[in-house]
């Protein structure tokens, strides 16, 4: 048997001021009572890179740690650097960082404190997988196409094509507010595009964030010349061998849906006009408006569908649900982008985008306070009341594309929307689909040529100072993420990825290695290295996500169906979840990077969603496509 021995030398002055010392080195068993004590990615580390490794344990000093190869031999050691309290994990933690110059392997474990990690590989590209697979996630949840063996993981995955014929009006009724809506006069074809969530509702606003950032991860790599990396057949679906990338197949997918919500010229209709109360006892005042030009704000059903459910089945009638300023400008921003991207690849198709990017960004600006409210059965509100940072995406994503200038004025005429003038980049909110102010300026680097050179500085300076706010934030967590304490609500894990585009950037723009190590952090900590020894990635990590809230992916409520498919990725703690008797048993006090639980019931916990899974693949795909030794100086001036 293998022993670890310590000796520690304190002068008495430093005994005084010492916590309470714990006298002898033991790990704490914070999480399963399975779960080891020394938790790292369960995907494996890359090759070149120094290796993090998170000790939980009660003692107050450094100990040494010995990491071995698969054979059993000592292959290095050293010593840990104690952290302390962690308060996100509530977990008391040491560090442990391994040398760079580890050969590829499989089966290294790591020992320190009695106790031993999981076995673990270094490999040359330990996020390849996980990136295809994050992109396929997309092609599984498509509406109006049948998902088939050929292009799916393993034959549980395939499943027969959901709402086919979407051929659809208006909702017309009583909402749960009592409004009663009178419908409309036009029959909408908005067949395709992605099933949202775990049920079976599309919707254009958090359409509009998750095509942005499969694009703006196809056009970054595009500016640094690496689109081969992601060329025709990487991922398989039924588009393989047109030459073009599946990202970029997968995006159109979606497009074609947001464009399809597009409301007919000469259309009026009665909406409710600015802020109004949320009161179930007063319905919403609605008037008479001119929307032509605008967009829907979703399709589903009036209630929600039952589970486990194939889309096949799914035979509640759906409905085209009010225009809202907020889809309007969602479906205008990426139609700009789209305009950009298509434009050598396919004319006519970039020709249509921009036709549709202009006119919705007029709609918008004829109407600026049509909002989405809580206020329908059977599918997410994305209400936001607050569209200047929406304003803003998409008028930048106009200039870039067009290059002309009225649309960066317009910006200046929108209180709050004109990034270029603020002050600092702590007035920007993280990504999410109601806060899409670094967008731009993102699009503002992966577009730089289409741009001017002030313009280009300053977007640089602004993902930058973002950057080193995460950072600040890494360093005041015990396990080194890039995320605070206080943040972890719904979707967390879709916040914490959605990060990795601003320290991307930076990287980019900058090339040191402090971004891309906080963007190894967050990769880590979603695949393993967190207090519950969780992957939060299905079908990547030895213990990893399985019983997601799904309709199709519905193991959890019957073993017959399938797990989450591989790629798909859990929202996440949520420290603000109520939870059930059930669930109370399951998760106890916790700790909030420790509320979760992989529970289909509890979705507000174990649910998926294609904004989440677009910033995973933005991430996979990133890291993926960036050497840690070869950052891309073709930004980095």
């Amino acid at each position: 048997m293998r022993r670890i021995l310590s000796v520690f030398f304190l002068s008495t002055a430093s005994l005084a001021i010492a916590p309470a010392a714990v006298s002898e080195c033991s790990v704490d068993h914070t999480g399963p009572a399975d779960a080891p004590a020394i938790r790292l990615s369960q995907i494996g580390l890359q090759l070149g890179t120094h290796g993090k490794a998170v000790l939980s344990t009660p003692y107050q000093h450094p100990t040494t740690w010995s990491l071995y190869n698969g054979q059993g031999d000592l292959v290095s050691s050293g010593e840990t650097s104690v952290f302390g309290h962690s308060e996100a994990s509530s977990d008391h933690v040491h560090h442990i960082i391994l040398p760079s110059d580890l050969p590829i392997g499989s089966d290294y474990t790591i020992e320190s404190c009695g106790g031993k990690s999981r076995p673990f590989a270094v490999l040359a590209h330990p996020y390849a997988e996980l990136a295809e697979d994050s992109l396929s996630y997309f092609f599984q949840s498509r509406s109006g196409i049948e998902i088939a063996e050929e292009h799916v993981p393993e034959p549980q995955f395939a499943r027969a094509a959901g709402h086919t014929s979407e051929q659809i009006t208006c909702f017309s009724g009583k909402d749960q507010l009592g409004t009663e809506w009178p419908g409309c006069d036009h029959v909408l074809d908005v067949t395709g595009g992605w099933y949202d969530a775990g049920d079976f509702g599309k919707y254009a606003v958090n359409g509009g964030i998750s095509t942005w950032m499969l694009l703006n991860a196809y056009e970054r790599l595009q500016k640094h010349q690496k689109t081969n990396t992601w060329s025709d057949g990487r991922v398989p679906m039924p588009e393989n061998g047109n030459g073009l990338s599946e990202i970029l197949d997968e995006a159109r997918w979606q497009i074609e849906f947001l464009l399809a919500l597009q409301i007919p010229q000469g259309t009026r209709m009665s909406v409710p006009i600015g802020v109004q109360s949320e009161n179930a006892d007063r319905p919403l005042d609605l008037t008479e408006t001119d929307v032509s030009g605008m967009a829907h704000h979703k399709v589903h059903a009036a209630k929600w569908p039952g589970l486990p459910l194939l889309p096949s089945d799914a035979d509640q009638t759906r409905s085209l649900y009010p225009p809202s300023t907020a889809a309007t400008l969602n479906v205008s921003a990426v139609a700009a982008q789209c305009a950009r991207v298509w434009r050598e690849i396919d004319p006519v198709f970039a020709n249509k985008c921009l036709v549709a990017a202009i006119s919705t960004y007029n709609a918008a600006q004829r109407n600026p306070d049509i909002f989405a409210r809580r206020n329908f059965d059977g599918g997410g509100p994305y209400n936001d009341t607050e569209l200047s940072d929406e304003f803003g995406w998409a008028a930048a994503e106009l200039y870039i594309t067009t290059g002309h200038a009225e649309y960066l004025t317009s910006l200046t005429r929108t209180p709050g929307a004109h990034w270029l003038a603020r002050s600092g980049a702590s007035e920007l909110g993280d990504v999410s689909w109601n806060s899409v102010d670094q967008l731009p300026i993102a699009s503002m680097l992966s577009a730089s040529d289409r741009v001017s050179d002030n313009d280009s500085a300053r977007a640089r300076g602004i993902l930058v100072g973002i950057a080193d706010r995460y950072l600040d934030d890494a360093a005041k967590d015990g396990y080194g993420l890039p995320y605070p304490a206080s943040d972890y609500g719904w979707g967390s894990n879709g916040g914490i990825a959605s990060r990795a585009i601003a320290l991307g950037y930076a990287y980019d723009v900058t090339g040191d290695s402090k971004y891309r190590q906080a963007l190894v952090a967050i990769m880590d900590y979603l695949t393993g290295r967190n207090p519950l020894d969780q992957s939060y990635v299905a079908g990547h990590g030895q213990r990893a996500v399985r019983k997601v809230h799904h309709r199709f992916w519905a193991e959890g409520a019957d073993p017959i169906w399938p797990p989450a498919t591989p790629g798909a990725l859990s929202g996440g703690p949520n420290a603000g979840y109520k939870p059930d008797e059930h669930q109370k048993a399951i998760l106890g006090d916790c700790a909030p990077m420790t509320c979760w639980a992989d529970d289909y019931t509890a979705f507000a916990l174990n649910e998926v969603a294609i904004n989440w899974n677009a910033a995973l693949f933005w991430l996979a795909s990133y890291l993926d496509t960036t050497p840690p030794t070869q950052p891309n100086s073709t930004l980095a001036d």
